[in-house]
């Protein structure tokens, strides 16, 4: 409670069925201070604060949509509804350094955590849920649109 304030309210029973919740606002408002006093200090500094405005990045983080995992990049239409269906692997997406082209219907692209998301893609299936020999990977998993995806600026 704030020094020197006196609660209005009566003294805890034991009971809390007892406690209405008109009652019970009043003692949480009676032990808060309203901070109105603003003052710069460094970021180091700052923790345990309370901000004054809203903070806002001036760039996106992340920076582009890119994978959140480790698996095969591809269009989330293309995935068998059930049973199973092979994708030609047409390259690799690392996160510093993309893949360049669109992947085509039919095609996929192995992808790793934090690469950007090639054009024409828009899911990334994990690792573990495909079956790769050669070029090719078989999916046998229907996964939701933009799943395991980041998306540029969602932090």
């Amino acid at each position: 409670m704030k020094s020197g304030a006196k609660s209005s309210v009566p003294a805890p029973t034991g009971d809390a069925k007892r406690l209405s919740v008109t009652d019970a606002r009043a003692r949480i408002l009676d032990d808060v201070a309203v901070v109105r006093d603003v003052e710069k200090v460094p970021v180091r500094e700052s923790l345990g604060r309370v901000v004054a405005q809203n903070i806002v990045s001036p760039i996106d983080v992340p920076a582009h949509t890119n994978s959140a995992v480790d698996g095969y990049a591809l269009a989330r239409d293309e995935l068998p509804k059930e049973g199973a269906r092979e994708f030609r692997i047409v390259g690799s997406a690392l996160a510093g350094r993309p893949f360049a082209g669109t992947v085509a219907r039919g095609d996929c692209v192995q992808i790793m955590t934090g690469a950007p998301m090639p054009f024409g893609t828009d899911t990334v299936v994990l690792r573990e849920q495909a079956t790769v020999r050669g070029d090719t990977a078989t999916i046998q998993y229907e996964a939701d649109r933009a799943r395991n995806v980041r998306k540029a600026g969602e932090d």
